[in-house]
Formats: structure tokens, sequence, C-alpha cells
């Protein structure tokens, strides 16, 4: 039957995207896409709810009835009945969705389509967790979002990028324009944007000469990756060394400093500050703009003494009248995690609170899930420790984090909008593996599997590194470009380790 009217509410993007997918499927009778749905009766209308966020999808005849908007029989379907959504959007980003007027992409076959931009981690992934490195190695993904999402990625870009993006608002990222003298349809590649929007449908005159073409647009956007993140570092460099000739008896007055200088210096100091964080966003108010995340790539330690392990468990102002049943616990803990404990800095704020428990046990007693469809879990200490000491559960099917990032008043829908962040979606394993002495550090490995231009960020930083070396992955596929660059060794993490 002919749908004449169709709504879409979305309160986040993700949202507006899943559910566009729906009724490309739905309104689309002879789509014969990977998604099978049956066809719909009149006045079917179909409602997806969040516990928090509301996206509501109306399909309609041409004869819907307005007086029926009340109707108490309307059928919802909750998300967590969807299963693992993120992964859906991503089949749908990489696959697109065939309609009458388009060529379906050709089948691949599942080998081909495997990722793999690091053997060593995945071979360290195999000895520390054998479930989830199956998980990895058989369906491992990642791509850009436009938003923050509970249960993906954010990622520190490097200061070069947000200078890039964020022209519009900083004289430095003017400054950078300007030296380049590029007319405005010349803006710095917009790494949020640039491949998001067109991936999920394919194009009307898609045909053989599509694939040639989709190279040559790729080897164009990485050439201009290159040329602006080149002239980005150099005047980064040139700016930070008037900052230093500014000095004196080695102290530098920041009021003295031009305008100019002095957003340079703040925005690398802050740079440094967070360099090369990835990020787990746990929790995301829409109404308040409240958001925590935290950092899964700074390890802390990997055993326990008897202090870390109260921080850990009761946090660092624990009162001096502890209870019996406190070290009693404490002692169940220490026989658990004191040999093996994956313990990281979560991040500068509550660092005084008990640590954020981080797993991926659906069935874990007490623990719950950050988000529908996620398969990432938090807390469930007391059951954790049980199966530990019963042999059920490995010391590192678990990672505890100390502090965390908050952000209030949309601080960090901000941040992404100035180019200091950019989200990622990912398959939960790669938000749920240790991050302890990796071969390939934990950033580059998540920029790597986006592929794109964020692909080629990471072989540019890798180039201002002493410790790396080119890794081929395939005897029979030697790298032609920088995103096979590894590294020489393993001690990516020391750096974080505390005394």
């Amino acid at each position: 039957k002919t749908m004449s009217t169709m709504q879409v509410v979305a309160r986040r993007p993700w949202s507006s995207s899943l559910s566009v997918a729906f009724l490309v499927a739905l309104v689309n009778s002879s789509c014969q896409s990977a998604v099978a749905f049956q066809p719909l009766a009149a006045n079917t209308r179909i409602s997806f709810v969040h516990p928090k966020i509301t996206t509501r999808t109306s399909l309609a005849s041409s004869y819907y009835n307005d007086d029926d908007d009340d109707d108490e029989d309307d059928d919802e379907i909750d998300l967590n009945s969807l299963g693992d959504w993120r992964a859906f959007r991503h089949n749908l980003a990489s696959t697109g969705i065939s309609t009458p007027n388009t060529k379906p992409k050709e089948e691949t076959s599942t080998e081909e389509e495997r990722v793999s931009v690091s053997k060593e981690n995945e071979k360290l992934l195999e000895s520390q967790n054998k479930e989830l490195a199956e998980e990895y190695m058989t369906g491992v993904w990642a791509h850009k979002t436009s938003v923050p999402e509970v249960g993906g990625l954010i990622v520190r870009l490097p200061l070069e990028i947000e200078i890039m993006r964020n022209y519009r608002h900083s004289v430095i990222g003017q400054k950078l324009r300007n030296s380049l003298d590029l007319p405005e349809e010349d803006a710095p590649i917009n790494i949020q944007k640039k491949y998001s929007s067109s991936a999920f449908y394919d194009d009307e005159n898609n045909d053989d000469s599509s694939s040639s073409s989709d190279d040559n647009n790729q080897e164009m956007a990485s050439a201009k990756t290159v040329l602006w993140y080149r002239a980005a570092k150099q005047l980064v460099e040139d700016e930070m060394l008037s900052i230093a000739a500014e000095a004196e008896d080695g102290e530098i007055d920041a009021t003295t400093l031009k305008p100019e200088a002095a957003e340079m210096l703040s925005l690398y100091l802050d740079n440094q500050e967070t360099w090369q964080e990835v990020n787990l966003v746990l929790e995301s108010n829409t109404e308040t703009g409240d958001a925590t995340a935290v950092v899964i790539n700074r390890p802390m330690a990997l055993k326990l003494t008897e202090n870390l392990a109260r921080l850990v468990l009761f946090g660092a102002y624990m009162a001096d009248n502890r209870k019996v049943t406190d070290e009693q616990d404490l002692i169940r803990f220490l026989l658990a995690f004191g040999d093996t404990c994956g313990v990281y800095v979560g991040g500068p704020e509550n660092q005084e609170a008990p640590a954020i428990l981080i797993h991926g046990i659906r069935d874990l007693p007490g623990a719950t899930e950050i988000s529908p469809g996620a398969n990432i879990y938090r807390g469930g200490l007391e059951a954790a420790v049980d199966g530990v000491l019963a042999g059920k559960y490995d010391p590192l099917d678990f990672r505890f984090f100390v502090g965390r990032h908050k952000y209030t008043e949309n601080e960090l829908d901000v941040a992404v909008h100035l180019g200091k962040y950019q989200p990622i979606a990912c398959a939960r394993s790669v938000a749920l593996k240790q991050c302890i002495s990796l071969p390939k550090p934990l950033w580059h490995e998540v920029l790597e599997l986006c592929g794109g231009d964020l692909n080629d960020v990471s072989a540019l930083e890798l180039l201002k590194r002493d410790d790396i070396k080119f890794e081929v992955i395939d005897d029979d596929d030697i790298p032609n470009e920088l995103d096979e660059l590894d590294r020489l060794d393993d001690d990516d993490d020391d750096d974080f380790y505390l005394d």
C-alpha cells in the first residue's frame, strides 16, 4: 500500500540514523537488502523506546485517521529487543541499502572483509581473553559518529587536527587558513562528516566505475589531510618557539602574550594533558548536558598492593572505624585480584571514589548494561570476586577505573564541535580489551580501524615517534602506505604507571 505519512522525531542523531534506515527498508516493498522485513498492514505504527531517550517513528496509509492518535494498542519495540543495533548500523554503513535504482554491492568472503591493523595486538588479546579475542578476530569494527554515544568512544585528536577543524572559532585556526590562502570551499577536512552520511546508501549511479572513483576520492582526501596537517604542524612549532623566546629566567608571563600566542599556549597545554586519550562514554543526559567517560588507555597497575586495593575497593576517604566485614572484603578482593588486576587512571575527577568496574559479562549479578545493545556492563564487584575465586572468571575479564571525566552543561558536545574529540562507535571487543603494554597503542588501533582520514591522521602521528617500524601484516600484502606502521617495543604505557 502507498505510504503517505512518515514522521521521525529523534532527540539524538544516532536515533534518527537508525530510524531512517528502518524507514527505507520498510517503505520500499521491492527493496532486496540484507535485512528482510514483512509487509506492513495499513495503519501500522512502530515505536522504538529508549529508557531515557524516546524515538518514535510513525507510518500510516493514505487514509490515516487523526482520531486514532490516542489508541492504546500501539505496538512498541524496546531497543533492548533489537540486539546489537550498533553492529547493524555499521553493516548499513559498510554495505548500504539496495533500492530499485541501485545495484547491490558484490558479496565478499568473511576472510576478505576481516580487518586487521596489528597482528601483535591480536596475539596479546588472545593470551588475555580467548572469548573476547574470538569476537575481535571475527567481527571487529569501528567508525565515526557525529556525537558521543553511551557505549561508544571519544578519542582525543592531535593539536594539528584541532586547529584544522576549529578555524571558525580560533585565532590560530584562522591564521592557518590565511597562511595557505584557501577559499571558503576549501575549508579544512571535517573528519566527522567527510564520509559519515553518504556511506549509508548506494549512489543512484552506482556502476563498475564507482570503486575506481572512490579510490581517487580517497587519495585526494588523504592528500588534503597531509597538506593541512603539515601546515598546522609547522605553525604549532613556530608559535611555540615564539612563545619560548618570551621567557625570562625560564618563566613565561602569560599575561604579556599576544592573544594568538596566549591561545596557542592554552591549546598546547590542554592537548598535552589529554594526549591521545581514548575514552569510553558511560553516561549521558541530553536534558542536563551532563556526561561521564573513563579513559581506557591509561594503565595504572597490573598487580595490587594493599593500599591500592583499598583505593580501588573503598576509595581514598575510607572512614577510620572500618567494619570487620570491610576487612574481610579486602582480603577476598586481594585473593582474587592481588596477582593480576587491570587498574587504570580513568580521569581527573572523583579519583577519591571507589573504582568503576567495567566488563562484558552479561549475567553477572549486580551488573547493569551501560546502554541497550552495548553488551558492556558496569558493577557487580561482589559477584566478580566470587567468580574469580571459584575459577569461573579470569581477573583480566575485568577492568577497574580510578577517576573519570565528568562533563556538565554540554561541555563534551562543545569539545567535539571545537575539534578536540572524535566520537567513534566500535565493537565491544575494542572497548573491553585490556590496554597494558600493547604493541600498537590503542589510539592508533582505533583510528586505523575507522580507516579513511583517521587512518591518515594515525600514520602522520606515528611519524613523530622514534620507536616505530613498518609491520607487514601479510607476506603477500606489502604495505604501500603509512597505515601499516607499528611499534618497535611494547613499553608504550610505561609512562602511565604509578609507583
